[in-house]
């Protein structure tokens, strides 16, 4: 049996654009959490860098954010060109 692969660290882009569309959206993190079936504490980690979540919760946070996957990919590619901030 293989040893399981250590978890990568958390995208530093992904946080940063989460937090950029709930603002442009004007929505709290208390409101995109409560939406994607998320504790407050879980979402405010995500965005902060501190989690590197799972794929379904990915996707929990996009529905949540009423964006597709593709939208948060592409603001996700955004953070990480060059003088992204």
């Amino acid at each position: 049996m293989e040893p399981m692969a250590r978890s990568l660290p958390p995208d530093p882009s992904l946080g940063q654009a989460l937090r950029q569309l709930r603002e442009a959206r004007r929505m709290t993190q208390e409101g995109v959490s409560h939406a994607a079936n998320l504790t407050l504490g879980a979402y405010g980690r995500i965005e902060r860098n501190e989690v590197a979540p799972a794929w379904p919760t990915v996707r929990a946070i996009a529905r949540g954010l009423d964006i597709s996957m593709q939208e948060l990919g592409a603001a996700v590619d955004r953070q990480e060109e060059p003088g992204a901030a």
